[in-house]
């Protein structure tokens, strides 16, 4: 109950494709807006521009052909110029203004004014007037200005500060295009003030008519446009939305429910046991290529799932099958290993100890130890390549030849030719098994041993641990008797001997002790196996395989193991 509540309480897929809708349609009509508002703007404000420049080039005729604005223009700076730095902080003053005062009771100053007066009111513009630059301190000099709306004008004579970008924008002007610059007031309005320079019959420009724009109607443009583009947008985004819901409930949505219903029917069969098929082959859907498709695959799927099901149950039984015989094939390999220790209560000259761990349920891996007679004891330890049941049949064979071969009395380079020759026949699978085989005369303490391509030999004498030379010798039933004769005289099986004394000890093993590995892909070695047994001093040898076995699995921590591990020890009393 408590899931199909939380199942109800998710989003419908309705909603969610209406939601979708209008957050795109939002999305993209905030994006059409700014593109919108961005070309909008730059137009408007290019027409604000070109409406300014074009009332100053008609005022620059007016100001040059109407009135002798050149002397009036030369007889202001004079004037100008010639005041201190102390005479030209007075601006605004009245006495600043009575040394001008002459010029403005004229007649072309105030003709100026009144031509001025007639382009602004004729405009859009807020203001115009007749100035000059002061190139070295860097401010403008009022020459002619009517003021504008609300605007107090300017006296002649009077100055203030300019921008030096706005400055040499205007003193470096080339003639080509229009001659603006846009920047903020002091009142942190932006202005655009546009203008062109009158020039004198000599070629030398003694003032500019300059235009200020007043961009805040820009601005008010901005805001209404921007309102009614919303509102438009809302208002189709709302339309769209709906409209594409409504296509998409038809085309998806009813669909996915049907599909979604039917397989919760199927789910609901199937914990009953109802073995009734067909839930989607039933749905029909025809709306679009792609829920035809799913409905389609969701009904190919069930047919499937029915096979597969069918094929589950025969492969798990399969592998219950496979499991019991594996785990017989493990309990009889680990009986024919011996497993009894002591192995021999009645004989006090020496302690053996070996075990085996399998990598799998079964192993390569063998080791062996009997009595020849009543004075030689006869030990093996094997490796076969490869791993599973097919290693563990081959090392079993292997096992009985070799302990068979060994009783009969030859000595172990003898009974490795004489095995090598019986696997190697029929060998089609090329398999083959390291051998180290060893015979030990209880009576006398020498052991005579042959090495088949195996691991080498470890020796406690006088206290420490040491590894005896490899004998050398191939591996059995990797070459035959024929090919091995003819080889080098390495790769053929010798006899070698060591005598052994009271306390003296052997260890050998396969090369999953050796080639153990970490987390890390590092081995665990020859080298670290050596400090283990010389760590284990004069321990038993079921004590010797349970340190170096530690020693391993300290090393490797929670690697998995890939080979499997044989260990035999003997210690002689």
């Amino acid at each position: 109950m408590s899931e199909t509540k939380a199942r109800k309480t998710h989003t419908p897929l309705s909603a969610l494709v209406f939601r979708t809708t209008l957050v795109g349609c939002i999305v993209l009509g905030a994006v059409a807006l700014l593109i919108g508002l961005g070309f909008y703007t730059g137009a408007l404000v290019k027409q604000y521009i070109a409406d300014a420049f074009g009332t100053t080039q008609k005022a620059a005729m007016s100001v040059l052909h109407g009135s002798d604005s050149e002397g009036l223009s030369r007889e202001a700076m004079r004037i100008y110029r010639a005041l201190s730095e102390e005479e030209r902080a007075e601006v605004g003053t009245a006495a600043y203004r009575d040394r001008f005062s002459a010029l403005e009771t004229g007649y072309d100053y105030e003709n100026l004014v009144n031509m001025l007066n007639e382009h602004r009111k004729s405009s859009r513009v807020k203001d115009i007037y007749f100035a000059a630059f002061d190139a070295d301190n860097g401010c403008v000099v009022y020459l002619a200005d009517p003021g504008g709306d609300g605007e107090t004008p300017r006296a002649l004579g009077d100055w203030q500060p300019i921008d030096r970008r706005k400055l040499e924008r205007f003193l470096s002007w080339d003639g080509e295009g229009m001659l603006y610059h846009i920047g903020r007031t002091e009142q942190s309005v932006w202005l655009c003030t546009a203008g062109v320079p009158v020039v004198s019959n000599s070629g030398k420009t003694y003032g500019y008519v300059l235009a200020d724009v007043a961009l805040e109607t820009v601005a008010a443009g901005m805001r209404a446009f921007t309102l009614q583009f919303t509102v438009a947008l809302l208002l189709l985004t709302l339309v769209v939305a709906v409209i594409q819901t409504r296509r998409m409930q038809r085309a998806v949505v009813r669909p996915i429910n049907a599909i979604a219903e039917a397989a919760s029917i199927y789910a609901r069969d199937k914990r009953s046991g109802n073995a009734s098929g067909g839930h989607f082959a039933r749905l029909n859907i025809h709306t679009c290529a792609e829920t035809e498709n799913l409905g389609d695959i969701m009904a190919e799927m069930e047919r499937d799932l029915s096979e597969y099901e069918a094929d589950l149950t025969r492969a798990v039984a399969e592998k219950e099958r496979i499991g019991t015989e594996l785990a017989l094939a493990a309990g009889i390999q680990t009986h024919m290993l011996p497993s009894i220790f002591p192995p021999f209560p009645e004989r006090d000259e020496f302690d053996i100890y070996a075990t085996m761990e399998p990598a799998k349920e079964v192993g390569g891996d063998f080791y062996d130890f009997f009595l020849i007679g009543s004075d030689r004891l006869g030990m093996v330890v094997a490796d076969v390549s490869g791993k599973g049941v097919p290693a563990a049949l081959f090392s079993m064979i292997a096992k009985t030849l070799l302990k068979t071969k060994a009783q009969t009395g030859l000595s172990p380079e003898r009974v490795l030719w004489e095995v090598n020759a019986a696997l190697s026949e029929n060998n089609e699978e090329d398999m083959f098994v390291t051998v180290w085989l060893g015979v030990l005369e209880l009576s006398t303490g020498v052991l005579t041993y042959a090495n088949a391509g195996h691991e080498r030999l470890a020796l406690r004498q006088n206290g420490a641990w040491r590894y005896l030379e490899r004998t050398g010798g191939a591996a059995l039933a990797m070459f035959t008797p024929e090919d091995l004769a003819g080889m080098d005289e390495k790769y053929r099986f010798h006899d070698r001997t060591v005598q052994l004394e009271a306390g003296d000890a052997i260890f050998q093993y396969t090369d999953g002790v050796t080639e153990a590995t970490d987390s890390s892909d590092a081995l665990f070695g020859d080298e670290r196996l050596l400090d283990a047994l010389n760590a284990a001093g004069d321990a038993e040898p079921e004590a010797l395989l349970a340190r170096v076995r530690a020693a391993i699995d300290v090393f490797v921590k929670d690697a998995p193991q890939f080979d499997d591990i044989t260990m035999l020890a003997l210690k002689i009393n």
